[in-house]
């Protein structure tokens, strides 16, 4: 089990990733040697990787839509490689209840989106779902905000 000073320190970091080491000692009341040497013994362990999170609608792609999978068993590697390689797709989820893929993807219109779909006939992917995003409400907020982390003792 991770401390919870290294839990709030990780909460700090997931809220914004490029805060400064020295205003996150101040906060956290954690020496700056002691947080750099935290996030390097955390990385690629704990953090995986650094990124940015982007609003891909001022790139020009209005459309986020979640597409649930299913697809003959001989005909999963197949469209795993594919959806692997789309470069439309932001996310690819092996789920359950009858369903074998969700993917997140971004496309720019909804005629983008049924020409993909359209695309996964060759995969003989049985009745595809989609789900348009209309807003995203509350994102990448999961152990993002250090108050919770102290307040619920994770």
């Amino acid at each position: 089990m991770i401390p919870q000073k290294e839990l709030i320190l990780l909460a700090h970091l997931r809220k914004n990733a490029r805060k400064n080491l020295t205003n996150i000692s101040r906060e956290t009341g954690m020496p700056v040697s002691t947080i750099f040497d935290k996030i390097r013994k955390y990385e690629g362990y704990l953090i995986m990787k650094h990124t940015a999170l982007l609003d891909f609608s001022k790139l020009g792609y209005e459309v986020k839509v979640h597409i649930v999978l299913k697809v003959p068993r001989d005909n999963r590697d197949a469209l795993r490689e594919h959806l692997l390689k789309d470069i439309n797709i932001n996310s690819v989820f092996r789920i359950n209840n009858g369903y074998d893929f969700m993917v997140e993807a971004y496309f720019r219109n909804i005629k983008e989106v049924h020409d993909f779909v359209e695309g996964l006939e060759k995969f003989k992917v049985k009745s595809p779902s989609e789900f348009y995003v209309l807003e995203e409400i509350k994102k990448e907020a999961f152990m993002a905000d250090p108050q919770f982390v102290k307040a619920y003792g994770l």
